[in-house]
């Protein structure tokens, strides 16, 4: 009986610990290559400030204060501007270019990936639906 108490009591601590410990700060040099080519090509003036991983995904900040989330394998899931401009170029080319055809004076704040989509918020309060051909699916008012 004190055994099984004594291997509960073990197990109730690992997972407890384990979820206090859910983020860790990583050096940039871990991250994924093709994740610092991104940052690099989007932001080349911005340094890596901050760099966490948990449970294999990545969490960055910048010296521009922009925030960017990479999955495991380096691909971005989502830009956070901070209210900061976020380069066309961080899009296929047809979908910055239907945000530039349909808003031709704003500019993108936050991105996130949705099942191969994008979902774009804008300075302009907008928030469009693209597919990665660049259709406009959909878009609606963001106050």
């Amino acid at each position: 009986m004190t055994k099984k108490l004594f291997a509960l009591l073990i197990t109730l601590t690992i997972i407890s610990t384990s979820s206090a410990f859910a983020d860790w700060i990583v050096p940039a040099s871990s991250l994924p290559e093709n994740a610092k080519n991104f940052i690099h090509q989007i932001y080349p003036d911005a340094q890596i400030w901050k760099a966490e991983r948990d449970d294999g995904k990545f969490e960055v900040k910048l010296s521009n204060g922009s925030k960017i989330d990479f999955l495991y394998n380096g691909e971005w899931d989502s830009i956070d501007g901070k209210y900061n401009t976020i380069p066309f170029s961080a899009l296929p080319q047809t979908a910055a270019n239907t945000i530039k055809n349909t808003y031709p004076n704003a500019v993108i704040i936050e991105i996130e990936k949705e099942w191969g989509n994008y979902k774009v918020k804008l300075n302009n309060f907008m928030e469009l639906f693209i597919t990665s051909e660049g259709q406009l699916m959909g878009q609606k008012f963001d106050d």
